[in-house]
């Protein structure tokens, strides 16, 4: 009796390490991209549970608008409460695609110096970030979008996942 019990208890604490590793496998480094300008910040914790949800462990969560917009300002707040969120204020005259730009920018930086980072995350429905999210994917990296219902259908069908917010 005692050995069976014994047995039990040793295959539980084998399946338990067997679960424990796939976990483990399952978990994929993730950097997120907010387009301020695009998504307003009262929609952050919405996105914040939607990207938790997904399971990634987050390596950074950067959120982009211009210094002296009235409209983006808001995210500055939520940057200082949420963990590992970077508010990215940019300086200048106001110019087209400003914001779009940085963030394409810094996504294909991304993938050469953070090669550890399997999912992005593009929070935004501007039709803009289809060339950058194919780049993603074409080097092997799952792409998610997450926007509001006024996202195109190229937006939507350039993305490994379409989340609406």
């Amino acid at each position: 009796m005692l050995e069976n019990k014994m047995e039990k208890e040793n295959n539980r604490g084998m399946k338990n390490a067997k679960r424990l590793r796939e976990n483990r496998s399952l978990k994929k480094n993730t950097a997120v991209y907010i387009d301020g300008e695009n998504i307003p910040a009262k929609k952050a914790d919405k996105i914040i549970s939607i990207i938790r949800d997904e399971g990634g462990v987050v390596d950074y969560i950067k959120v982009y608008g211009r210094q002296k917009d009235d409209a983006t300002k808001m995210w500055t707040v939520v940057a200082g409460y949420i963990e590992n969120m970077k508010d990215i204020r940019l300086y200048g005259p106001p110019a087209k695609n400003k914001v779009d730009n940085k963030i394409i920018k810094d996504a294909k930086k991304a993938t050469e110096k953070n090669r550890n980072v399997d999912i992005y995350y593009i929070v935004s429905s501007d039709h803009d970030y289809v060339p950058v999210i194919a780049a993603l994917r074409e080097k092997g990296k799952r792409v998610v979008v997450i926007g509001e219902k006024k996202a195109s259908e190229g937006l939507r069908n350039s993305a490994n996942k379409f989340i609406q917010i």
